[in-house]
């Protein structure tokens, strides 16, 4: 699926058409968190987005391509503010560790993040076109997690035999189940317990240190005191259209 975007303003500005869009899909992300995508109504999302009805009809003619939409928007605003936060991290390892704080904290301060993203997996079995945007979320955290794994394979820092496509894996499934973990029993699957299993599991399957990893870890919780994620509104969404426009 090949996503457009409408024409943006110079200067990295965004024009209006991009900001009604932006309000909208800020509001069908709120909207799909707490409702669900099969109970989201676009009366709803109106309320939510601030806009008439009307508006939402005049970008997104029918209800499943502002579904559609709402899901890539989010990729991109995750996508966006991902390269943001990892970019600087030169360590493969420290890399890891800060893809699964970012995975598990959030790039974003959207609260209801696990609940949105379960329906995209729930959808996706109903819907071609959303099993794309589920493959280029997935995708999303593969590459970039595989891509240093493949470094330290190759400096001979992973245990014999390890398979940086299947470490990869294993991640990501760690990931998921822990995530659906948190919505099941918020009480006792805390993200911070969530973070917790992964980073002990990463610890141990990579062959690191412990005093490595504790290293790591307390450098980037310390880190995130003073970066705290932004706040989910129409400019982010919007600042994540334009780059994703012009990259």
């Amino acid at each position: 699926m090949t996503i457009a975007l409408e024409h943006t303003a110079p200067a990295g500005e965004p024009d209006l058409a991009t900001r009604r869009r932006a309000e909208i899909l800020t509001g069908a992300i709120r909207v799909i968190a707490r409702d669900g995508v099969v109970a989201a109504k676009l009366k709803d999302i109106a309320r939510e987005s601030g806009v008439s009805l009307g508006l939402i009809q005049h970008y997104f003619d029918t209800r499943e391509k502002l579904v559609d939409a709402t899901f890539a928007a989010m990729m991109r605003v995750v996508s966006h503010e991902s390269a943001k936060r990892t970019g600087s991290d030169s360590d493969p390892v420290r890399y890891i560790f800060a893809m699964h704080r970012l995975h598990v904290l959030g790039t974003v301060g959207f609260p209801e993040r696990w609940g949105f993203w379960s329906e995209l997996w729930a959808a996706s079995g109903r819907s071609d076109q959303l099993r794309e945007v589920a493959t280029q979320v997935y995708q999303l955290w593969a590459r970039p997690l595989e891509a240093a794994l493949r470094r330290l394979a190759e400096a001979g820092r992973l245990p014999k035999g390890a398979d940086p496509a299947h470490l990869t894996a294993g991640m990501l499934a760690l990931m998921d189940g822990l995530s659906i973990r948190t919505l099941a029993e918020p009480a006792v699957f805390t993200p911070e317990f969530m973070l917790q299993i992964l980073n002990e599991w990463t610890t141990t399957q990579l062959g690191i240190t412990a005093e490595e990893a504790a290293r790591h870890i307390a450098a980037l919780a310390n880190e995130a005191e003073t970066d705290l994620p932004p706040a989910l509104t129409p400019e982010l969404v919007a600042a994540a259209l334009i780059h994703e426009s012009v990259a």
